[in-house]
């Protein structure tokens, strides 16, 4: 039932393509789409996982990889086929493998990917030699690069340690990736590698950074406004060990 109420959701989103079974794509904003890929999880639910194409003249962005090797082959051969114009740039936001389980096919396809300098020290050896680090960040919250026409923002540690945010300025949509939890969102999700006492002062920084973003995608589940940031809080607010200065 939870996985056909999942599902149906996404179909009812405007816009959306069905590429394959575990991937949809549709549009945000002129120059902007959302990919959206699923994964089954131990009980057999299949769970969303986002991530951003964005057009940079004549060639496209990529944030985040799909949730693993086939729906990332099968993004980008979408790409190809539907949108026709070249990956030359990736940014991950953290480490998990929602975020980094294509990485290997766009190694293939000589894209550069960047990254936190964190998340480097994170991913398997494979995967470091892929991966270029983000200039201008450390572990200080607070710090911002740019690829291309992105601001890469690291807020701090929240969801992961080496968490970033990407802003696209051109279509106000700030992708808050696993750190920014869906409006229907009831519980953090995976703290496994969560720094919660920090998480807060995190999204603080976001909210302060990004106050007019028209849309705000959260790691998984629906896009919404800056009200996700909010809730996000709201559920650090019940969450032990959160600090609520």
């Amino acid at each position: 039932m939870i996985a056909a109420l999942l599902l149906a959701a996404a179909v009812a989103a405007p816009g959306v393509i069905d590429v394959a079974p575990d991937l949809q794509v549709r549009p945000l904003r002129p120059g902007v789409w959302l990919h959206t890929s699923w994964k089954k999880l131990e009980d057999g639910t299949p769970f969303p996982s986002n991530g951003l194409l964005v057009k940079d003249g004549r060639e496209l962005l990529l944030v985040d990889t799909a949730w693993g090797e086939g729906p990332t082959s099968e993004l980008l051969r979408w790409i190809d086929l539907t949108l026709k114009l070249p990956v030359r740039r990736a940014v991950v936001t953290h480490f998990h493998d929602d975020r980094t389980g294509g990485l290997s096919l766009l190694a293939a396809r000589g894209v550069r990917v960047y990254a936190h300098p964190l998340t480097l020290g994170l991913v398997p050896a494979a995967d470091r030699a892929r991966l270029t680090p983000l200039a201008g960040l450390s572990s200080a919250g607070g710090e911002v690069s740019t690829v291309g026409p992105l601001e890469v923002f690291y807020p701090g540690p929240a969801h992961s340690r080496d968490n970033v945010v990407v802003w696209v300025p051109s279509a106000r949509v700030l992708f808050g990736t696993c750190a920014t939890r869906a409006a229907d969102a009831t519980s953090l999700g995976n703290v496994a590698d969560a720094d919660v006492p920090e998480w807060p002062e995190s999204i603080r920084r976001v909210l302060e950074r990004y106050p007019r973003a028209a849309v705000v995608v959260p790691g998984h589940g629906d896009p919404g406004g800056v009200e996700l940031l909010r809730h996000t809080l709201e559920l650090l607010g019940s969450a032990p060990g959160a600090t609520t200065k």
